[in-house]
C-alpha cells in the first residue's frame, strides 16, 4: 500500500515557495513562470450522474463563460434545484477527478507518478490554532494522501493541501480554500490535455488575480 506523503522539516525551503507560501492562506496563486493556466471545476452530481456546470447553469439559460467571478457557489445562485445536487465541493476537489489528474500530470512528468512533489497549507483564519503545514512525497501517492486527509480520524493537519506541485516547478495546483475549483498551472501541452479530457470539466477563466485586479 502506497503510503501519504511525509511531513517536512521546518527549514525546508519548499523549493523556493517558503515564503510566498507561509503567507497564503487560500493558497497560492503564482502571477507567472508557467506557459499557461486553466481552471477544473469541482464536481456535481445529481445522484449517480455527474453534470458539468453548464448543464447546471442551463437550466436558466446562462453559461459558465459568461460569469466575471471566481468559481465558487455563487456561480448558482437564482439557479432552480441546484442547492439540491450534491457539489461543487469547496477548497478540495473530488477523489475521482484527483486520480484523473494525477495520471495527467504523470504523463507529463520525465518521472511519472515518481515525480517528486511538495505541498503546503497556511493557517486558515477560521480555523484557530492551526499551524503552517507542509509534506513532500511522489505524485503517485497524492491519491493515498488524500485518503489519508479524508479518511478515519483525519483531522485538520491531515487535509489535502491547497497547493502542491512538482518539485522541478513544471507544474503547480491550486485549489483556493475559498473556492470551488481547481487551478492547475503548468505547460502549454499539459493545459491542453487538460482542457480536452472529456473525464474533467476544465475550462479557461480569469485567474484570481486578473479578476480582483491584483
Amino acid at each position: 500500500m502506497t503510503a501519504p506523503w511525509t511531513p517536512t522539516a521546518e527549514d525546508d525551503p519548499l523549493d523556493g515557495l517558503r515564503a510566498v507560501l507561509v503567507e497564503a492562506e487560500c493558497g497560492y496563486e503564482p502571477k507567472g513562470g508557467y506557459e499557461d493556466r486553466c481552471w477544473l471545476l469541482h464536481a456535481i452530481h445529481d445522484g449517480p450522474v455527474r453534470l458539468r456546470w453548464d448543464e447546471v447553469l442551463g437550466r436558466v439559460g446562462r453559461r459558465f463563460a459568461d460569469w466575471s467571478g471566481t468559481p465558487s457557489y455563487l456561480v448558482f445562485e437564482g439557479v432552480d434545484g441546484a442547492a439540491e445536487l450534491d457539489g461543487p465541493d469547496p477548497a478540495e476537489m473530488d477523489r475521482a477527478c484527483l486520480v484523473r489528474l494525477v495520471e495527467l500530470l504523470a504523463r507529463h512528468a520525465p518521472q511519472g507518478p515518481d515525480t517528486p512533489c511538495g505541498g503546503a497549507q497556511a493557517p486558515v483564519d477560521s480555523f484557530p490554532g492551526e499551524r503552517f503545514l507542509a509534506w513532500r512525497g511522489g505524485l503517485g501517492a497524492a491519491l493515498a494522501h488524500y485518503d489519508a486527509c479524508n479518511g478515519p480520524g483525519a483531522t485538520l493537519e491531515r487535509r489535502f493541501p491547497a497547493t502542491w506541485w512538482a518539485a522541478d516547478g513544471s507544474w503547480l495546483v491550486l485549489t483556493d480554500w475559498d473556492l470551488s475549483a481547481t487551478e492547475v498551472f503548468g505547460d502549454v501541452a499539459l493545459i491542453a490535455d487538460l482542457l480536452a479530457d472529456p473525464e474533467l470539466d476544465a475550462v479557461r477563466h480569469p485567474s484570481i488575480a486578473e479578476t480582483f485586479g491584483d
